[in-house]
């Protein structure tokens, strides 16, 4: 059972008012309180390799909160990379359509429940501020309950029981990775020679957070079991056991 459920906000940047603090997205964050976090590309540090980062948070998430328009269907980002991505792996869609658009030619969304019912939207409801705030209230509670049911449900094994333990992107707890990176320092290039990470992908790990970049890089290809092994070849195990302490 998960502490936090993590949401990840799937959107267009052509509807990003929707992301600010008197709009949808800052009524839904007083769900924080309850264990809800929510991640959106704005969390994106300069410097990051941003499609690495989206990627991650990707197969982070237990939710995808789908913040629907026609700028969002005609993103071929959202739809090949954000979408496609999460539905490989996940099943907890949360659709929300803002604008008139052509959603119905969408089979991952048609076949959805989503909010609001109808042939109503989000932009259809602004109109009339007690309309507009009910409607957050009901997709609030909505989010809500699908995020309580998340919590019920039993942790799923992720690895053979006969076999070695496959750690994925979700396997470490943030403390954890945040001290890998903080601690690691000047030996992320004698770590990332022993992982064999092509050079031409060390030159793009940013200045200085070559740790930050090796986590990304293994989580990406579901690879962060061999992180433990390859630091105590490079002599860092204080930071292997630092890992195996939290699996």
């Amino acid at each position: 059972m998960p502490d936090t459920v993590h949401v990840f906000v799937s959107y267009s940047h052509q509807d990003s008012t929707y992301l600010e603090q008197d709009s949808l997205l800052g009524f839904l964050k007083g769900l924080e309180r309850d264990g809800v976090a929510f991640w959106t590309d704005r969390e994106i540090r300069p410097g990051e390799l941003w499609d690495e980062v989206i990627k991650q948070n990707l197969q982070r998430a237990d939710i995808a909160l789908v913040l629907v328009s026609q700028g969002f269907l005609d993103s071929e980002y959202c739809r090949n990379v954000e979408i496609e991505n999460f539905l490989s792996h996940k099943a907890h869609l949360f659709p929300v359509i803002l604008s008139p658009c052509d959603w119905r030619r969408h089979e991952w969304l048609a076949s959805r429940q989503f909010l609001p019912g109808g042939d109503k939207t989000i932009e259809e409801h602004y109109a009339d501020s007690g309309s507009r705030k009910r409607l957050f209230l009901e997709i609030r509670e909505s989010l809500r309950e699908r995020a309580e049911a998340i919590r019920e449900q039993p942790a799923a094994a992720s690895f053979p029981a006969t076999g070695p333990r496959r750690a994925s992107a979700t396997s470490y707890s943030g403390k954890t990775k945040l001290a890998f990176c903080d601690r690691l320092g000047a030996d992320w290039k004698k770590l990332a020679d022993v992982l064999d990470i092509p050079s031409a992908d060390q030159a793009r790990f940013e200045q200085g957070d070559g740790g930050r970049g090796i986590w990304v890089w293994l989580a990406n290809r579901e690879e962060l079991a061999r992180l433990s092994p390859a630091l105590r070849d490079i002599r860092r195990d204080d930071l292997a056991a630092l890992l195996e302490a939290d699996t």
